[in-house]
C-alpha cells in the first residue's frame, strides 16, 4: 500500500490560530476597555458638572448626617461641644431648606456643616499633646515652623506644634483651637509663638501662646489657659474671655471682659483681675493698678440697613448710648464688615460726645461701630456694628430687616438641679434664658446658669431678639431625677 503523506495536524493548526487570535483580542480588548473607562469617566464628569442641585444637596446632607452620627457616637472632648452644636444647627437649617425645596441654600449649608464636621473629626482624632490647630484664616496669615526660616501661607485645619510662629498682616486674622477647647483669636499685625509642653498620661496641656507683638483674645471653656509676653504672664481661668495686647515697646495691657485672670511679672508683682478689669505693665514688667474696663457702647440711631438718598442729602446723624465711667469714645466707619485695614474710611480721635454727623461722599455700603475709653485710657470692646447704604435715586426705598438673628446654643451642662446654658447670637441682640435677661458680649456670646426647682422634665427656652424685633428661639429639655 502506498504510503500516505502525513496530514497536517489539525490540533497544531487550531492551537496556532487560537494563540494568534487571543493576542489580537487582548490588544483590541484593552483598547476597547480603556475607551469604555475614559468614556465612563467623561460621562461621570459631565454629570457631576451638570448634576441637579437637588441631587448634590441630597448627597451632601447624607454625608454630613453620617459624619454627625459618627462623631456623636464616638464622643468629643468637652471643649469641642460648642463647635459640634454649631455644625449640627447648620445641618438642621440645611434640612429645613431641602424640605422647602430651596435646594441652593440647602446645598450651601450642608456643605458648610460637612466641612465643620470634617474639621471636628480631625480635631478629635489628632494628637494634641504639644500642638493646636488653625480653624479659621482671614486675609494674610503666615506660619513659620520651628527651627526653620521660611514663612508659609497659613490654611484652615493646619496643625501647629510647639515652637511654631504665627504672623498676621495688616488685613489678617486667625483663630487657633487647642484640644481643651480654648480658642485664641489673633488680631491683625500680630506675631506669636505656639508654646505647649508635652505632658504624659495622655492629659491635654493648657493652650499657651507667647505674644511678641499685637493682640490676642482668649476664650477658655472648661480648662484654664496661659498667655506669656516679654513683660508679663497672664493665667486665664476657665470660662473667661480675656484680651492681651503687646505694644512695640513690649508694654502689655491685659483686660478681662468676663471671668478671671491672674497677671504676674518677672519683677515679682501680681494682680488678680475679675470681669471688666484691666492692668497695664511697663516694658520692664512693672504692673500698674487695676483699672476698670468700660462696657461696649450700645448704638442708638440710625437702625441697621438705613438708606441715605444722596440726591436729597449727604449728611447722616448717628448716636449711641453713654457708657458709665467713659469720658470719651472712638468711632470707626468702614466699607468692610470686618473693618480691615485699608477699608476704614474714618477713625476719629477720642471724642466726648455720644453723637456724630457724617458727610457721605461716595455711594456704597458702609459699617460703623464705637468703642468707649475709660479715664485711664482703657478701651472697651467694639460695639456691635451697624450698616447703612448711600445711593442716588428718587423714590429709594429703605430695606427692612426681616432676618431672624443667629442663635447657636451649646449642649446644656447639668450639675444636679443647676443647668449651664451658653451660646452665641447676633451682636446687638438681646437674649433671655428661661424668661430671665442675660448679658450678651460684644461678639454675641452669652452664658447663664438656671436652677431647676421641680422633678421631671423641664423645657428651657432661649430667645434672641435683634434690634429690628426679629426673634429666634431654641429649646432645651432637661430631666431632673431626685433619688
Amino acid at each position: 500500500m502506498p504510503s500516505v503523506p502525513p496530514r497536517p495536524s489539525a490540533r497544531r493548526f487550531e492551537i496556532d490560530w487560537v494563540v494568534v487570535s487571543l493576542e489580537g483580542m487582548r490588544r483590541w480588548g484593552l483598547r476597547a476597555f480603556l475607551l469604555v473607562v475614559a468614556g465612563g469617566a467623561l460621562l461621570v464628569g459631565l454629570y457631576l458638572l451638570h448634576e441637579p442641585t437637588e441631587r448634590r444637596a441630597e448627597r451632601a446632607l447624607r454625608r454630613a448626617t453620617a459624619l454627625q452620627s459618627t462623631l456623636r457616637n464616638a464622643g468629643l472632648p468637652s471643649g469641642l461641644f460648642q463647635e459640634f452644636e454649631l455644625a449640627s444647627n447648620i445641618l438642621a437649617e440645611a434640612r429645613v431648606h431641602f424640605e422647602r425645596r430651596d435646594f441652593s441654600p440647602s446645598l450651601m449649608r450642608a456643605e458648610d456643616a460637612l466641612r465643620r464636621f470634617e474639621l471636628l473629626a480631625g480635631l478629635a482624632n489628632q494628637e494634641f499633646v504639644g500642638s493646636g490647630q488653625i480653624i479659621s484664616v482671614e486675609g494674610r496669615v503666615e506660619v513659620q515652623r520651628t527651627n526653620q526660616t521660611r514663612w508659609e501661607r497659613a490654611r484652615e485645619k493646619q496643625p501647629l506644634y510647639n515652637g511654631d510662629f504665627v504672623k498676621t498682616g495688616s488685613d489678617g486674622s486667625a483663630e487657633i483651637m487647642f484640644a481643651d477647647g480654648t480658642v485664641f483669636r489673633v488680631a491683625p499685625d500680630s506675631l506669636l509663638e505656639v508654646h505647649r509642653e508635652a505632658r504624659g498620661s495622655g492629659a491635654s496641656a493648657p493652650g499657651e501662646v507667647r505674644v511678641k507683638v499685637g493682640q490676642v483674645n482668649v476664650y477658655t471653656a472648661s480648662q484654664p489657659s496661659l498667655v506669656v509676653t516679654d513683660a508679663v504672664r497672664a493665667d486665664v481661668q476657665r470660662d473667661s474671655r480675656v484680651g492681651v495686647e503687646v505694644a512695640e515697646d513690649s508694654s502689655t495691657t491685659v483686660a478681662t471682659y468676663t471671668g478671671r485672670a491672674s497677671v504676674s511679672s518677672a519683677a515679682g508683682g501680681r494682680v488678680e483681675l475679675t470681669s471688666r478689669q484691666a492692668v497695664i505693665s511697663s516694658p520692664q514688667g512693672t504692673l500698674g493698678p487695676r483699672r476698670p474696663v468700660p462696657e461696649p457702647p450700645v448704638l442708638l440711631a440710625p437702625p441697621s440697613g438705613h438708606a441715605v438718598n444722596l440726591d436729597e442729602t449727604d449728611r447722616l446723624a448717628i448716636s449711641w448710648r453713654p457708657v458709665p465711667g467713659a469720658p470719651s469714645y472712638i468711632l470707626q466707619v468702614s466699607r468692610s464688615r470686618l473693618f480691615k485695614a485699608g477699608t476704614i474710611d474714618l477713625e476719629t480721635p477720642p471724642r466726648a460726645t455720644t453723637q456724630a454727623n457724617l458727610r457721605v461722599v461716595l455711594p456704597g455700603s458702609y459699617f460703623w461701630r464705637v468703642a468707649a475709653l475709660s479715664e485711664g485710657g482703657i478701651r472697651s470692646e467694639w460695639s456691635a456694628a451697624r450698616s447703612f447704604r448711600a445711593t442716588y435715586g428718587i423714590g429709594m426705598e429703605e430695606l427692612a430687616d426681616t432676618t431672624p438673628p443667629r442663635l447657636e446654643v451649646q449642649r446644656a451642662t447639668q450639675m444636679g438641679n443647676l443647668v449651664l446654658i451658653q451660646g452665641v447670637t447676633e451682636p446687638g441682640a438681646t437674649v433671655t434664658v428661661h424668661g430671665e435677661g442675660v448679658e450678651v458680649a460684644a461678639d454675641g456670646r452669652f452664658i447663664k446658669t438656671v436652677a431647676i426647682g421641680q422633678e421631671g422634665r423641664t423645657t428651657i427656652v432661649i430667645r434672641a431678639i435683634d434690634p429690628a424685633g426679629n426673634v429666634t428661639e431654641h429649646r432645651e429639655t432637661i430631666v431632673l431625677e431626685v433619688f
